[in-house]
């Protein structure tokens, strides 16, 4: 149980943690994204800057944008007071160069744009827009003054970098980090729930050492009890009400006899010492067994108990024979507890996906929705007052121990008309 709750706190802190983390690392992401972005509109303007500078000063204006832009990747254009293009070659776009000025142009028309003043070179604000193919670009317009008071217009051009492509730069890096800190996250948890369940560990150990040692002591004394009963049961010269007593004396030792011998079982599981001695069981003789041994018991309250009978062959299965007579047994004697009189205990047995399922049907009182998460808890009777003595409460848990045990599981349901259902799978 403590294993079990140790992955889930650890699996629970782990998810939570690396959540947490994940969403931050990348809005952390995003950021230095938008901020490369940024930065390269930064870089692009100030280099048209220069360029523009250049321009006033130069004589040889299309040969030095030729280099710049070849360098930068940069789709530069110059038009003179003719409109006449000055080819400058360094498109390195897929797009036409004609087709990015004139969507250039087309963005530049949303906006009034007035930048010539025939005495001082001036340059427009960055512009973004898009091509037909979705690619997204950056444009700077200029109107350059030369030196010889020529007025050119300068139309610069640059692909934006995407998302995808800053991200798949820096992907390997920041996946790495990702799994460092998850690795760090995963020892550091590890460390801390061992640390803060080992108190319960040890105090649930405590108790568990405390009932096996119990238990084991308890058988001894019992045992005289019993026997001194049975020889002063025997005496001929007791009075009615002192046989009576004596009963009473016997039975409650029998009682307390069983729990201790289920104290004992549950101490051997929890201790992980207990083997199971598995042979091969035919399946059709153990159902006609356990029909038998409780068919009279049933006759006895007034309850039909009833044996399925199918016409396929059951393989054999292999299983502890004595431990699965007590599942079916712990199964049953609830059913018939549980059972009014003139009501149905079935029980039956087919073949489902390599798997054998016992079924054991009971039209009884039923349980609530809910005490059904907690039925197979130790100690757990829905029956809050315990009025029915013979029932502490472990029965359900040790069968589900010993299904476990047999790599089995077990369903419950509730049965049409009223009362429950009890599957016992088994692998075959």
């Amino acid at each position: 149980m403590i294993k079990k709750l140790q992955k889930r706190l650890t699996l629970l802190f782990i998810c939570s943690v690396m959540s947490i983390f994940t969403v931050v690392f990348c809005l952390f992401i995003h950021e230095s994204i938008q901020s490369k972005k940024e930065n390269e509109m930064y870089f692009f303007t100030r280099m048209i800057t220069y360029l523009v500078f250049q321009l006033e000063n130069t004589d040889d204006a299309a040969g030095d944008l030729t280099l710049t832009g070849q360098t930068y990747d940069f789709t530069l254009l110059l038009k003179n007071n003719q409109n006449a293009f000055i080819p400058v070659n360094t498109n390195h776009s897929n797009t036409d160069t004609n087709t990015l000025i004139t969507l250039f142009e087309q963005e530049l028309n949303k906006t009034s744009t007035d930048l010539l003043d025939n005495t001082h070179s001036s340059q427009s604000g960055i512009f973004s827009f898009s091509t037909p193919d979705k690619h997204s670009y950056y444009g700077i317009q200029a109107t350059v003054i030369t030196k010889n008071m020529d007025i050119l217009d300068f139309y610069a051009i640059k692909e934006s970098t995407s998302s995808f492509t800053f991200l798949k730069e820096h992907l390997p890096f920041y996946l790495i980090v990702w799994l460092l800190v998850f690795i760090a996250i995963l020892f550091l948890t590890r460390f801390l729930i061992s640390k803060a369940i080992k108190p319960t560990e040890q105090t649930l150990r405590s108790q568990k050492e405390f009932i096996a040692s119990a238990s084991h002591e308890l058988k001894a004394p019992l045992a005289v009890i019993l026997a001194s009963a049975e020889c002063i049961g025997n005496d001929t010269t007791l009075s009615p009400e002192s046989k009576q007593h004596t009963e009473v004396i016997d039975s409650e030792c029998l009682r307390m006899s069983k729990l201790v011998q289920d104290l004992l079982l549950l101490s051997s599981v929890d201790a992980n010492t207990w083997t199971l001695n598995k042979t091969n069981i035919d399946v059709d003789t153990l159902l006609i067994n356990t029909y038998e041994k409780y068919k009279p018991i049933c006759r006895q309250k007034g309850i039909q108990f009833k044996l399925g009978t199918s016409d396929e062959l059951f393989p054999a299965l292999n299983a502890d024979i004595d431990r699965l007579n007590q599942i079916l047994s712990i199964f049953i004697d609830n059913a018939i507890n549980y059972s009014l009189p003139k009501s149905k205990i079935s029980l039956d047995a087919t073949i489902f996906k390599n798997t054998l399922v016992f079924s054991i049907k009971d039209h009884g009182t039923g349980i609530a929705d809910k005490d059904k998460p907690f039925i197979f808890d130790r100690f757990f009777c829905a029956d809050k007052s315990r009025t029915q003595k013979e029932h502490y409460g472990l029965g359900l848990s040790i069968a589900k121990e010993l299904v476990e045990m047999h790599k089995g599981k077990i369903e419950l349901s509730d049965t049409l008309g009223g009362g429950c259902t009890f599957k016992i799978f088994f692998p075959l």
